[in-house]
């Protein structure tokens, strides 16, 4: 049976076992715990498994003389007690899943940072192996090196010696892989080189810490680095200087730490030294990374060497190599033009006629062109760089117009472009499409107007199109404006014909369905007859204008000369279709032209007949009866036929006469059809004549 464990320890019979079990289970997990601390505390645990994420880490500790020294005995503090080793456990749990995970970056602890915590690395992690007061400190005979003065002012051992227990010096590799990146992490920064001194000591005016070669450097030693021994140093030091700088400006962009000046190392000493005796502190007094101080600048003062020698600012400043415009105080082009200064640019950048210094950058890359150092600039190549990129790429840059225009006076040359033959008047017609397409500019100088009127200006002077030099020679405004299109005339078409060569020029815009390959006289016809006049009348011609001209070339529409026009009715079509083109010749309006005289002369009746039928008839026969109306007048138009399509409707054949075919009709159907328009007497009239002639009635 189940026994609580309460109630086992009230039990007096289960009471000593409940006792014994209990403490065999704390005496277990005591076991338990002592051996995960031993386990995680050794170099098995931290190499294989811990730091197994960066190989680097375990190989260079393997080279170092701590090699063997626990990991311990220096990342976890000196005589700590369990307490002291289980918060740190603890503290490291974060650091477990970015192990798993992959999502760690190398290298570990880039800038040393570790070595530079006052709490992860007090000096009582080293000085619990080395007392400085009892041990005799050996440094080689190239460097003087103080350690108690270093003490006093804050600097830990670590922030020299920071490497001291993962050597990465002589010829080892880094090997451990960023699992993100794929790339193979670095070396760090090693703080006992003479740039890491130069976080605190400095050449410059206010540093906490001197600078002069005297006071980490024996008399006997040699100052001078082995790369300035070479022969050609001199020649190359600039290429050396720049990579320092390219250093900088890299650990600058990485860390968002700039070169730190002589007061931010004095607020960086401070602050060690005040921490150093505040011992309730925990903040880190992190001094400037390593790869931010400049190597040269450890022995060369830049102001009183560097730029001395230079005559000017080196590096030179953004503002010095683009300045806002040629003739600003800071920029190059004014030190270019001052001789000594000129004579110090040729030190390094030599004779630009020899090594396209300037020509590289000036005549290629600001002006957007790839300098050919074989060509000739001036002769050759600026001319293709020009009618390329325009004028712009120059003047915006270096040169003024007036530069231009005294080169090319001095030369006594002209552009390039200049040279074409169409370059003043155009090689083909400049042509419109009506309604669809404006005339296009072909004319070589005004396609280059129209890209840029800079170019123009050098020579011919401002105003664009409409300086002066071009208005001489238009003659008029240019590029014309919307009312010049709209309400322009005949009054300066020589001027026009200068540009507008084609004789169809006008007849393109104007004529409908006009066209390149005749003339528009000999194919309006039949653009009127398709589209009508309205398009010509109104719009520039008067009615008038029609008339004189077709008059003056006696020229008949071409609807006048079809055969049947007159006599078969094609001028009633025509004007049924459009009554206003008559008036364009014969008198009168569209409501009276019909009884105009014109007309009147040959109907000879009022026109168009009467469309009521019963007033149709009732006055045309009451015409017939009093003479007013005779056949002749009416056989203008109509034939006999006509007549007999209604007075002869009973047995009427289309096209035949009716005396013909009526003895069939009469003998079907009687004559007394006929005498109701004809007389008694009218049917012996023709029988009589017919018999004379021996003919059959």
């Amino acid at each position: 049976m189940a026994c609580h464990p309460i109630t086992a320890f009230k039990n007096p019979v289960t009471r000593p076992r409940a006792i014994i079990w209990t403490g065999t289970i704390l005496a277990l997990l005591c076991m338990l715990v002592f051996v995960m601390f031993a386990a995680t505390t050794s170099y098995w645990f931290c190499a294989g498994i811990c730091h197994s994420v960066q190989d680097d880490t375990i190989s260079s500790y393997q080279r170092s003389s701590h090699s063997n020294v626990s990991c311990v005995a220096c990342h976890l503090p000196a005589n700590a007690n369990p307490l002291v080793y289980t918060i740190h456990k603890v503290e490291s749990l974060p650091e477990l899943p970015m192990a798993i995970l992959g999502t760690y970056t190398l290298p570990l602890n880039a800038e040393s940072e570790v070595s530079q915590s006052k709490k992860m690395f007090p000096d009582t992690q080293c000085t619990q192996c080395h007392d400085l007061s009892t041990r005799e400190v050996t440094p080689s005979d190239t460097i003087i090196i103080d350690h108690t003065v270093h003490t006093d002012e804050g600097v830990r051992c670590t922030m020299c010696h920071n490497r001291v227990a993962h050597n990465e010096s002589g010829g080892w590799t880094p090997k451990g892989v960023n699992p993100k990146t794929k790339k193979v992490s670095t070396k760090h920064a090693d703080f006992l080189t003479m740039t890491a001194c130069y976080r605190c000591h400095g050449l410059e005016k206010g540093s906490p810490a001197p600078g002069t070669c005297s006071t980490c450097h024996p008399k006997k030693f040699n100052l001078k680095p082995s790369d300035h021994s070479t022969a050609d140093f001199m020649k190359n030091h600039g290429k050396l200087a720049e990579a320092e700088v390219e250093k900088v400006a890299e650990t600058t962009k990485e860390t968002g730490v700039s070169s730190p000046t002589a007061d931010e190392k004095s607020a960086s000493v401070e602050k060690l030294a005040a921490q150093k005796n505040d011992k309730s502190s925990k903040d880190d007094a992190m001094i400037a990374p390593v790869g931010t101080i400049n190597r040269c600048y450890t022995c060369h003062d830049k102001a009183t060497f560097c730029d001395k020698c230079h005559g000017m600012s080196v590096p030179h400043s953004e503002e010095f190599k683009n300045p806002t415009s040629a003739t600003a105080a800071t920029g190059h082009p004014v030190a270019a033009k001052n001789p000594k200064l000129a004579a110090k640019c040729v030190m390094c950048h030599g004779q630009d006629s020899k090594t396209a210094f300037c020509s590289d950058c000036h005549h290629g890359t600001k002006a957007g062109w790839t300098y050919d150092a074989k060509d000739d600039w001036t002769s050759s190549q600026h001319s293709k760089a020009v009618a390329k990129l325009g004028i712009a790429s120059c003047t915006k840059q270096c040169h003024t117009s007036q530069f231009c225009l005294d080169c090319h006076k001095k030369l006594k040359t002209a552009p390039a472009s200049h040279k074409a033959k169409n370059f003043v008047y155009p090689s083909s017609p400049a042509k419109t499409v009506y309604g669809k397409e404006a005339a296009k500019a072909t004319a070589g100088h005004a396609t280059l107007a129209l890209k840029s009127t800079e170019e123009c200006a050098i020579c011919h002077g401002t105003g664009g199109a409409n300086a002066q030099f071009c208005k001489n020679c238009h003659g008029v405004s240019m590029p014309h404006a919307a009312n010049f299109k709209k309400f322009h005339s005949k009054s300066k078409a020589a001027a026009c014909s200068k540009c507008h060569s084609f004789k169809e020029v006008c007849s393109d815009c104007h004529h409908v369905g006009a066209t390149d390959s005749k003339k528009w006289i000999t194919a309006h016809g039949a653009s009127v007859n398709k589209n009508g006049f309205g398009t010509c009348v109104g719009t520039c011609h008067q009615k008038n204008d029609c008339v004189t001209c077709h008059q003056k070339n006696t020229v008949k529409p071409d609807s006048h000369k079809a055969k049947d026009f007159v006599k078969g009715g094609g001028h009633a079509q025509a004007y049924k279709k459009s009554a206003e083109n008559c008036t364009f010749c014969h008198a009168g309006t569209t409501s009276t032209l019909a009884n105009s005289k014109s007309c009147k002369s040959c109907h000879k009746l009022v026109m168009p007949h009467a469309t009521d039928s019963s007033a149709q008839k009732f006055e045309h026969k009451q015409g017939f009866a009093s003479k007013k109306y005779t056949k002749a007048m009416c056989y203008n138009c109509h034939s006999q036929t006509s007549c007999d399509s209604c007075h002869h409707k009973d047995g009427y054949q289309s096209g035949k006469q009716w005396m013909y075919f009526h003895p069939t009709v009469v003998k079907k159907s009687g004559s007394a059809g006929c005498f109701k328009c004809h007389k008694d007497t009218y049917c012996a009239q023709c029988h009589t004549h017919l018999t004379q002639r021996g003919l059959k009635r």
